[in-house]
Formats: structure tokens, sequence, C-alpha cells
């Protein structure tokens, strides 16, 4: 039996096409996937914490800004976590059993500068020869609208599966797929495709929130979301057992998603994901 939702604008998503369309080309876009009371919520979170909080945000360039800590910070994203209709998609596309990771908020600032920081990658782990380790799947929220003048994620189809052998360097113009989208899509991808972010001359800011959810059973791929006890211990109708089970893990996959063991005292979480991703773009055959 065809299992059919319904987005906030009408929109109808067939669960069973949608996961034969992620299955093929490793993403979906979902318009409508939040309503518009929940952009405007998240959003303003998202100042607010910015102009409050400045401390929280890693800025790794003049135009890319993220905050991947920010849940003890604040409850005004929780919802996002429990969206009901991409829940129920990730029930298709991981299986039942599966948990939230991390959830981490970026901001694209308009900039002249448009090359790329991070150029074509995959996600987790860097090495090609591990990439089949690589298992979660992103949901990511446009709290603003994204079109073409507009900095947007890419993505390279099928690079998950039927191109997984693709080398993110070998990628050349014309192969990606960009997602573009009004405020309130969601971009959901799997992270062992390849993508990155397109900068644009002229370009309005983007806030966006990032997901990762991962199979329960497998170790988590990120510990730089510290999940508070009210998540930790949430059990509530309609909510999958297995969401937080992986809140409290320990053991971590040795990716990007970990911290550093060896840091000086006193960096913030910020300050400790910068050197990170620095030296994980730095090793030989990281991309």
């Amino acid at each position: 039996m065809t299992t059919m939702l319904a987005d906030f604008e009408g929109h109808a998503l067939d669960l069973d096409a949608a996961k034969e369309a992620f299955d093929r080309d490793g993403f979906l876009v979902i318009p409508g996937a939040l309503s518009p009371e929940q952009v405007k919520k998240a959003d303003t979170a998202f100042r607010d914490l910015l102009a409050d909080h400045p401390e929280d945000f890693a800025r790794f360039s003049e135009s890319f800004i993220t905050a991947p800590d920010i849940l003890t910070r604040t409850q005004a994203f929780d919802h996002l976590i429990e969206t009901p209709m991409v829940l129920s998609l990730l029930g298709k596309l991981i299986g039942p059993r599966f948990s939230i990771e991390e959830l981490s908020l970026i901001l694209r600032e308009p900039t002249d500068d448009v090359g790329e920081l991070k150029g074509w990658h995959r996600d987790i782990i860097r090495a090609y020869d591990r990439r089949f380790e690589i298992d979660p799947i992103s949901v990511v929220y446009y709290l603003t609208d994204v079109g073409p003048s507009d900095h947007c994620f890419s993505i390279v189809p099928g690079t998950h599966g039927p191109r997984a052998d693709m080398r993110p360097e070998d990628v050349t113009p014309g192969m990606e797929f960009d997602a573009l989208g009004p405020a309130g899509s969601a971009f959901v991808f799997h992270a062992r495709c390849i993508h990155g972010g397109k900068l644009k001359l002229g370009s309005k800011a983007r806030r966006t929130v990032h997901l990762y959810y991962g199979p329960t059973d497998k170790p988590r791929t990120s510990e730089w979301t510290r999940f508070p006890d009210r998540l930790a211990d949430r059990q509530a109708p309609g909510v999958p057992p297995t969401l937080y089970a992986k809140t409290r893990r320990t053991d971590v996959i040795d990716g990007v998603g970990r911290r550093p063991r060896d840091i000086p005292p006193g960096l913030s979480t910020a300050e400790q994901l910068i050197r990170v991703q620095r030296a994980a773009n730095r090793k030989p055959g990281a991309m």
C-alpha cells in the first residue's frame, strides 16, 4: 500500500516514490516541509542567537559561519527534530530504528569571494577509501528563500550509490544539481553524496538548520551537538522510540564528527570545530 503524506502547502508526498528517487539520486527537495509559523520561529531564534551569543558560531570565512552546539542554549529548534512528515520519510529511507545525531545552524553571508572553502566533499569521513562507512542522512531546513541568484547547496546525483566510486576532485561543471527552494523547504540528502556550497555574487544572506539522522545500531557520527536532558530523556506519542537513543552515546566514528582529545583547555565548541575541519581538509587524500 502506497503511503501518501502532504506538506504544509498541500503538496502530496508519496513515500514509496520518494524512496525510489532518493535511492537513485541520493537527495530530495521537499517544499513546504515547515509551516510559515515554524520558519518564523526558527529564523527569529537564529538571528537572536547570532546577536546575543556570537561566541557559539565558528567563522570559517567571510561567508561561512556555523553553530554546531546550541540545543543547550535554547529550545527554539527542538520541534524541527520531530517534523512528522520528515520522520516518516526517514523511516522509509533508514528503517524503523534511527536516531538524531546532530543539529547545527549555518549562515552564508553575502560575499565578493565566491571561492568555496570546503570544495566538493563527502560528510563525516573525508578519506575516499572509507566512503562506504558514511551512513547518515542530512535534513536541511531553509529559513530563507534560496533562488537562482542565491548561495545554494549543490550535489552530484547518485554519488552515494550508483556513482559512489567518483572522487570529489573528478567533479566537473554541469554534473551538479542546485538545491533551490522557498523558505520552509527541506533538502534531504545522503551524507555519502558528493556536495558543496555554491557561492554567488549578489546573494542575500542564507540561513539554514542542519540535522543528521543515522541508524541507531551504528556508532554516533558526531559529538559536536550536546543534547540536554529534556531531549535525551524525551518519549512522546508519535515520536520514534529510538529517536534520542544515541544522545548519550560515547562511541563515535573516527571522522570530522569527533571532538579533539588533545585540545588546549578553555577552547569553545566553535573554536574546536574550526581546528578539526582545517586539519581534516589538510590530510592527504582527504577529499
